[in-house]
């Protein structure tokens, strides 16, 4: 059985936007029989914490069960391993190239807003974008 690729959604916390995508992507990636599957992590993230409240609730919606994800800081992966990061944001993607040293054609914005701290609509809404941008980035994975 091939090994599986692996690309990483990057966020800050790894508490709300990242746990999402992550969770969103595999689920959408094996539906589809894909051999890409993803992992998250924050660039300021305190391991092993869970996300947040209105991340769990707002997943649960949709059929996605995070009550046992963990968070992870950056260094908890050999980065290496990843084909593509695709960041919550352009400042994420500036400390990855600038002073991670990721090239630049590995690291893309997607642009979603942090909803930390926010309602269960904010959480609502980021996740709809998430699965958005999630629907973008499989439409061009190939195996």
């Amino acid at each position: 059985m091939p090994k599986n690729k692996y690309i990483a959604f990057v966020c800050t916390g790894n508490t709300c936007r990242s746990p999402m995508a992550e969770a969103i992507f595999n689920r959408e990636a094996e539906k589809r029989g894909l051999d890409v599957r993803a992992r998250s992590f924050g660039l300021a993230a305190v391991g092993g914490m869970p996300p947040s409240q209105h991340t769990l609730e707002v997943c649960r919606e949709i059929g996605i069960d995070l009550s046992g994800f963990q968070t992870h800081f950056i260094y908890d992966y050999d980065l290496s391993e990843f084909e593509k990061f695709y960041c919550m944001s352009a400042e994420h993607v500036q400390i990855l190239t600038q002073s991670i040293g990721i090239s630049t054609d590995m690291a893309e914005s997607l642009d979603i807003v942090d909803p930390y701290g926010g309602s269960t609509e904010i959480y609502r809404m980021c996740r709809d974008m998430i699965q958005l941008a999630v629907e973008e980035i499989l439409r061009n994975v190939t195996d």
